[in-house]
């Protein structure tokens, strides 16, 4: 679903990875910086959006996000790719095959004063996000943004989102179809991803989804990619005390879940100003 009229929005893809995110905010009409470390992905993503790249819609930069200038030991993790950080305990989790690379890195500001502040601001890098949002300003906050919650961070996300000026809070669950954690579905994520009525209920989700018009926003995106943003994202918006009930909600159940052994849900914190 494209944008109408003469708006362009710009969208920082960081965290670009197989380009799942970037195809979308492609054929949105968004003018993307798609920034990552690996350089097999940056490559990958140039070969595949050639025409978007040759007509400057897209914009692809190999590098990290840091708190200053210079190289890096960067992590890929052959077994499963979106594990590949700047933590190498990350990138060799259960076992992973992983090896290392240099890469260059720069902090978000550079890249601010060369592209301009986005209109969104998708987070996904393994471990690091903190680094794009300590590197914000309120002056360079984007209007929309999103970060993978950190299981191991708590609040600490939410909160540092609140410093920046951000009011308004989703938390959208990446693996039951960008759909929005609120008081009234805890129980659901409660039992875990792997609990017997699960498919079934997100079966009978799927049909909702086709009769209220949420199908075409959601058409043709796959399993780990961040998903819609803005007013596009799933429900109503929600105040920052509201944030860090659910984040606290959620933090226990990742918890409980991954003590039994479990596969546990992921999360984005979607915000606004």
């Amino acid at each position: 679903m494209r944008y109408q009229g003469n708006f362009t929005p710009l969208v920082y893809d960081i965290g670009l990875h197989n380009g799942g995110d970037t195809r979308h905010y492609l054929k949105e009409g968004c003018r993307v910086i798609a920034i990552d470390a690996n350089p097999a992905m940056c490559a990958a993503a140039a070969a595949e959006f050639r025409s978007y790249v040759d007509s400057h819609q897209l914009t692809i930069l190999n590098c990290g996000i840091a708190e200053q200038v210079g190289k890096l030991e960067f992590w890929i993790c052959d077994d499963v790719t979106e594990w590949s950080s700047f933590n190498r305990e990350l990138a060799s989790r259960n076992g992973s095959q992983h090896h290392n690379v240099q890469v260059d890195c720069i902090p978000i500001q550079e890249i601010i004063g060369r592209f301009g502040v986005p209109d969104y601001m998708k987070i996904d890098i393994e471990g690091s996000d903190m680094y794009c949002l300590k590197g914000l300003t309120k002056e360079t906050a984007p209007r929309y943004i999103s970060t993978e919650m950190y299981h191991e961070a708590g609040d600490l996300e939410i909160r540092s989102l609140h410093e920046l000026g951000y009011r308004r809070f989703k938390i959208i669950c990446q693996n039951d179809a960008w759909k929005q954690v609120t008081k009234g579905n805890l129980w659901f994520y409660s039992l875990g991803p792997n609990a017997p009525f699960v498919p079934p209920v997100q079966k009978m989700d799927s049909v909702f989804r086709r009769i209220n018009g949420r199908r075409a926003i959601l058409f043709g995106r796959h399993l780990g990619e961040s998903g819609p943003w803005g007013e596009r994202t799933h429900g109503s918006w929600h105040p920052f005390d509201y944030a860090l009930r659910m984040g606290s909600a959620l933090y226990e159940i990742d918890r409980r879940t991954r003590g039994r052994g479990k596969w546990v849900w992921w999360f984005d914190i979607h915000a606004t100003i």
